[in-house]
């Protein structure tokens, strides 16, 4: 069967979905488990998305519709912008719908058919689905499917994040002990292992979508499910710097914190991954280049203005010099000796008129009067140490670090600008101390190849990219 076919029949099959009510109008995707429709709901008068679950051998329709009831019930707690809009559920002739908030755009798994996204594009929609997070945790909700076909961009690159179809809400008992949630390339290792998810099961998922954006690959792309499984929990990724020198390094560090296997090693929240990933640099350059130009747009504006106003001024005065001009005085001889008068309104300060008169009636010095010393000479700025380079700087689990005993911040941090040579650098967590790692700061440490030094105080293990 076409692609074609297949479409036209499953609109066909739809046509009967609460017909006095919405009127379909296209097919908008179809998956395994089922149709999104286009539609325009008659009663309000407005264009919404219909997702409808197909029949397939041995499937139980009603615990289907159970799961869709649910996703209604959800999402209907939670009201963002950057959250898909959950409107009615319901089942129209033995099949299941919900009518979602129609979203024009495409899902990020589709952008991601081009190719990995630049490391600014990519950290802006992880930013929007963070804060997106952040609101469904706070009002008790985890999503627990959070993967790349879940997020909706539009033009304008506002992500969306849809389907909370698996959510569960933490203040309700769960209803599947035991089983495994979510999609298995993307969950967290504790869901993997059937066990509870929390909020920062979602941050290790986002970390997952995050870094299929930065390499365009998944970092757990086993052959089988049962592969996919056993390296979520076991094995660590490639970091995704090395699949793709554009990302930063501090970014790098932000991406493999959110998917640490230990949830505790992970960020707190999503508030606190937002945080980690607008440090990371990558916004701030972006947007330095983007005021720049603005400033630069400005200045040949306000260069132009003022040239045009400096010549106005010019010709004016000309003009005027030109009429009004005076006849020039004739000049009258005076007596070579006679000191000329002061003007009343001279420009020098009374004490400087003073040390003029006082100069003009000292006699000039004998000649073989010794020359008055040289005024001594004034002493050099010292020379530079030399240009500031970038120290990145993490710890697991969140640290306080310290460079040559000055506390410096928090971890995770993309460039600490120190001044180029040799430094002690340590770090505290909680009433632990990691020991003293000298560290050699050179000018080639930029922001873009900045000295990375990492320490796990699990392991009692400093890490640099110079070793």
């Amino acid at each position: 069967m076409t692609p074609t076919t297949a479409s036209a029949q499953a609109t066909t099959s739809a046509r009967a979905l609460a017909p006095e009510r919405y009127e379909l109008l296209e097919t908008l995707g179809q998956g395994a488990m089922g149709v999104v429709y286009k539609a325009r709901d008659r009663e309000l008068d407005r264009v919404v998305a219909i997702k409808t679950i197909q029949r397939h051998a041995g499937a139980d329709l009603d615990a289907i519709a159970g799961r869709l009831s649910q996703e209604a019930r959800t999402a209907a707690r939670l009201s963002h912008p950057g959250i898909v809009a959950v409107y009615d559920v319901g089942r129209h002739a033995g099949t299941p719908y919900v009518v979602m908030e129609y979203f024009t755009g495409r899902t990020l798994t589709e952008l991601l058919e081009a190719g990995p996204l630049a490391p600014d594009r990519a950290v802006h929609v992880a930013l929007q689905v963070c804060r997106a997070l952040a609101y469904a945790h706070a009002q008790g909700v985890v999503h627990r499917d959070v993967k790349s076909s879940n997020i909706m961009i539009d033009a304008g690159w506002h992500a969306k994040l849809a389907d909370f179809g698996v959510a569960h809400v933490v203040d309700k008992p769960a209803n599947e002990a035991g089983m495994m949630i979510g999609t298995p390339a993307y969950m967290a290792p504790e869901q993997a292992a059937g066990g509870d998810a929390d909020a920062r099961s979602d941050l290790f998922s986002l970390g997952v979508v995050l870094y299929e954006a930065l390499t365009g690959v998944k970092p757990f792309a086993g052959e089988d499910v049962a592969r996919v499984l056993h390296d979520v929990v076991h094995v660590d990724p490639v970091p995704p710097r090395e699949k793709n020198f554009a990302v930063p390094p501090a970014l790098d560090v932000v991406v493999r914190r959110a998917m640490s296997k230990d949830p505790a090693d992970r960020y707190p929240d999503a508030a606190a991954f937002a945080e980690a990933l607008a440090q990371s640099g990558v916004l701030v350059e972006s947007l330095a280049v983007e005021r720049w130009l603005s400033h630069a747009r400005r200045r040949s504006t306000l260069l132009v203005a003022g040239l045009l106003v400096v010549i106005g001024v010019a010709v004016g005065v000309y003009v005027r010099g030109r009429v009004a001009e005076p006849p020039a005085p004739a000049i009258s001889p005076e007596p070579a000796a006679a000191a000329p008068a002061e003007p009343p309104d001279a420009p020098l300060r009374p004490r400087e008129r003073a040390r003029a008169r006082a100069a003009a009636a000292t006699s000039a010095p004998p000649a073989d009067a010794p020359a008055p010393p040289a005024p001594a000479a004034e002493p050099e700025a010292p020379a530079p140490t030399g240009k500031p380079g970038c120290l990145s700087v993490n710890a697991v689990p969140f640290a306080t670090v310290y460079v040559d005993g000055r506390d410096m911040g928090d971890t995770p941090q993309a460039c600490l600008r120190v001044t180029p040579g040799r430094h002690r650098v340590h770090f505290q967590w909680s009433d632990k101390r990691s020991p003293e790692h000298v560290v050699e700061l050179g000018p080639q440490h930029t922001a873009d190849n900045a000295l990375r030094v990492s320490y796990d105080f699990r392991t009692g293990r400093f890490l640099t990219n110079a070793e």
